[in-house]
């Protein structure tokens, strides 16, 4: 996606000749891939020119991203994770095609969230801002470990409903759809009005000197994203949302945080479940360590090195499980850990 993945030198096309070819290369991944859902993302109504296409596939078992690309005539692909980009020969040169293929549970969902240039990735700063993540499979929540906030146990989604999504965030999703259905995304100016429609919205949480070291990085290199920042910094005083965001880590924010998980957990009692599920075996997890760590069992054996690593895998191996293991050693006294260790000294 962006149109420079390619070593190739690629050319822009005028909308009209995109849409041509578009509807090409629509009808041509179809009928080599039929029953698999294929479907070029939006750009807003008035986007002048194109320097590439976007095309959406729903994953499928018989999904050959490089193979596809020869079949389409491709002079280059370069694959990049779930992106495979080809140099499509068209009268005017070589033009980029990207292929982005999703999990088909998560389709309708990346299909808005990619469309319309930089939305989906300007909507997400303020699920970034409540501790959650908006991403092109869904409104995520990014569980981090209670005893270490550099460890992520899991990544679990909140939902996988745009619209659903959307309301969380603050945003009136009935114009989202009604705006995607009547191409009343026209321009990027009405892109960026949406932007800044949540109450949650704030200028200062999209200022590249607010965000990481690599958003900064990434987004100064978008276009679209450079055009927001200046449109912004157009706006009358007083006339966007200021939401009052507390400073990382403040109980102002550590607040606004846990009402959103809050709300989370009403919307989806399943994400609660598995929200709950997770911190609970996190927990087991460092209980079982207390025994069930190598300093502990070399202290009691003598063993180390080599023999240790073979001893601690006899160890492992004696239970049916690795719940199994974790659940002895999260509940069991010093004394039941050493005798339960001594079994394998004797085997």
């Amino acid at each position: 996606m962006g149109g420079n993945a390619l070593s190739l030198d690629t050319v822009r096309l005028p909308a009209e000749r995109y849409r041509q070819v578009e509807s090409r290369v629509l009808k041509r991944v179809r009928d080599l891939l039929p029953g698999m859902r294929a479907e070029a993302i939006a750009a807003y109504a008035e986007k002048t020119d194109f320097g590439d296409m976007d095309i959406l596939l729903a994953e499928h078992a018989d999904y050959d991203a490089v193979g596809l690309s020869q079949k389409l005539g491709a002079q280059e692909v370069v694959r990049n994770g779930d992106v495979t980009s080809f140099g499509l020969p068209v009268s005017e040169g070589v033009f980029q095609v990207d292929l982005i293929s999703v999990p088909a549970a998560s389709f309708d969902f990346a299909m808005r969230y990619f469309s319309y240039n930089d939305l989906g990735n300007l909507l997400g700063r303020i699920a970034h801002k409540f501790g959650a993540k908006f991403g092109h499979l869904g409104l995520l929540y990014p569980l981090r470990d209670p005893a270490n906030d550099d460890h992520l146990l899991a990544e679990l989604t909140i939902t996988n409903d745009f619209s659903v999504a959307l309301a969380m965030l603050g945003y009136d999703a009935q114009v989202y759809e009604t705006m995607r259905r009547d191409s009343g995304f026209r321009t990027l100016e009405d892109v960026f009005h949406y932007v800044v429609s949540s109450p949650y919205a704030n200028p200062d949480i999209y200022l590249l000197e607010n965000r990481s070291y690599k958003s900064r990085v990434r987004d100064a290199k978008r276009p679209t994203y450079n055009k927001f920042l200046d449109w912004l910094a157009q706006q009358p005083p007083g006339s966007l949302p200021a939401y009052p965001w507390g400073e990382a880590g403040s109980p102002e924010r550590q607040t606004q945080r846990k009402e959103f998980l809050e709300q989370s957990f009403a919307q989806s009692p399943a994400f609660k479940r598995r929200h709950d599920e997770t911190l609970a075996r996190a927990a087991r997890q460092h209980r079982a360590k207390r025994y069930f760590n190598g300093e502990f069992v070399a202290a009691m054996t003598g063993l180390e090195g080599k023999a240790l690593g073979m001893f601690m895998s006899r160890l492992r191996a004696s239970f049916a499980s690795t719940e199994e293991l974790e659940s002895f050693f999260a509940a069991a006294s010093e004394e039941e850990a050493k005798a339960r260790i001594a079994r394998i000294s004797v085997l």
